[in-house]
């Protein structure tokens, strides 16, 4: 029995030591680490559900079956950034016969098929996210995006106007960071703000691909306002400044960009232009 115990508490200590690796080499973009230790986390938590349902203790052998199954979703979006999207597809497909109901999943399968060029099918996936999460602001960002790509323009317009709308649930759904660029504000006050520069930024491409530039500006503007630091938001509002010849603010973007991505080939092409412009 003591033999038993000191296996549970090994497994389950290997377990979080590999699951805390996992999560912080996803997040600092160190995907191959990441798979590993996932691969190491739902092994481990899966060999302790396998010893507790034969001692019968379904309720924990259980929990431990649902931390592995986790562990295996992880595994599979670390499968995904990896551009191993085939893979990815067969992980969250397994997953989503145990979970059907789960919205998370479904949009993964959403970006998973989106990245297989499986727009159609994509779309779908976030549709059902929706219908089991339907007022979550990035499953309707996802879905707007997705409705870009393939060309249904007002509804994209329509999918981003209800994220931006829909009231952020979750920490993640939030920032709180000083608004260190700004087109308007001075204000150093760090303030909460529901972090939706991407969908700021993804619905100023929607105006582009209309024509309606001041439109596009303005959505960039809102975007920087939530971040300042939205990469793709301070290269398309510098161009964007660059049409309308407002070189010292494009110039702005442009900087603010380079000091993101030193090596970012068009900051650096459009900061030589704003220069040029304002020496000239």
């Amino acid at each position: 029995m003591a033999k038993m115990a000191n296996k549970l508490k090994e497994l389950d200590r290997s377990a979080e030591e590999s699951y805390n690796k996992a999560r912080i080499s996803f997040q600092v973009g160190r995907f191959e680490e990441a798979l590993a230790a996932y691969g190491e986390t739902d092994e481990a938590w899966r060999k302790m559900a396998d010893l507790l349902l034969e001692k019968g203790e379904e309720d924990t052998g259980k929990e431990f079956l649902e931390k592995a199954q986790k562990a295996r979703s992880f595994y599979g979006m670390s499968l995904f950034k990896l551009e191993r999207y085939e893979e990815a597809l067969e992980i969250v497909d397994a997953t989503l016969e145990i979970k059907p109901d789960c919205p998370i999943e479904w949009s993964n399968r959403g970006f998973v098929l989106s990245a297989l060029g499986r727009s159609e099918e994509a779309l779908e996936a976030f549709e059902k996210a929706l219908f089991f999460d339907p007022e979550s602001p990035k499953i309707l960002t996802s879905k707007g995006i997705v409705c870009f790509k393939i060309g249904l323009l007002k509804k994209a317009l329509e999918t981003f106007d209800e994220a931006l709308t829909a009231e952020p649930k979750k920490a993640s759904d939030w920032t709180c960071k000083a608004p260190r660029f700004n087109f308007f504000s001075r204000n150093r006050t760090p303030v909460m703000r529901p972090d939706n520069a991407g969908t700021w930024y993804w619905k100023s491409n929607v105006f582009l691909e209309l024509g309606e530039k001041e439109k596009a500006l303005d959505a960039c503007k809102h975007a920087l306002e939530s971040d300042p630091d939205h990469l793709d938001s301070l290269l398309q509002g510098g161009n964007l400044l660059c049409e309308f010849a407002e070189y010292g603010e494009a110039f702005k973007c442009y900087l603010r960009a380079l000091k993101l991505s030193p090596r970012n080939k068009a900051a650096r092409k459009g900061k030589e232009f704003c220069e040029a412009k304002i020496n000239a």
